[in-house]
């Protein structure tokens, strides 16, 4: 290719871009044969190739997947019979969970009884009574 500037500048070499540049050029043949200077732009054509369709397909199965996801509807039960009980922490795992225990006339600081959140015997302290909301 030739390429003529200003009609004093001429370029008599062959002018290439970046991605075009061979970074073999000038290597001697016989040191690695004709097929050795190609083989690293011949063999991940097919693999790119293969790993496109892979990664279209894995996008469609999320899309359908997606597309299959419903979400349930918000219908919080406001009425519930939790009120007037104690609300009690597990002496051995910290746990905090709504006891049986209704709230009364006598005093109650503690309870003995299997946890039902570490599923071990304890005392289960009574911290606080679930009340209405008027």
């Amino acid at each position: 290719m030739r390429i003529s500037v200003n009609k004093h500048i001429t370029a008599s070499q062959r002018i290439v871009a970046a991605d075009e540049d061979n970074p073999f050029e000038g290597m001697q043949a016989d040191k690695f044969g004709e097929e050795d200077l190609d083989a690293p732009f011949d063999s991940g054509e097919d693999d790119v190739s293969d790993q496109l369709d892979d990664i279209s397909d894995d996008v469609e199965d999320l899309q359908d997947a997606l597309s299959d996801v419903h979400e349930d509807d918000t219908n919080i039960e406001i009425d519930n019979n939790i009120s007037g009980h104690y609300i009690a922490e597990c002496e051995r795992c910290h746990g905090i969970f709504i006891s049986a225990v209704t709230e009364s006339d006598q005093t109650v600081k503690k309870i003995t009884g299997v946890c039902p959140l570490c599923d071990k015997e304890t005392d289960q302290y009574l911290k606080w009574v679930v009340k209405d909301i008027e």
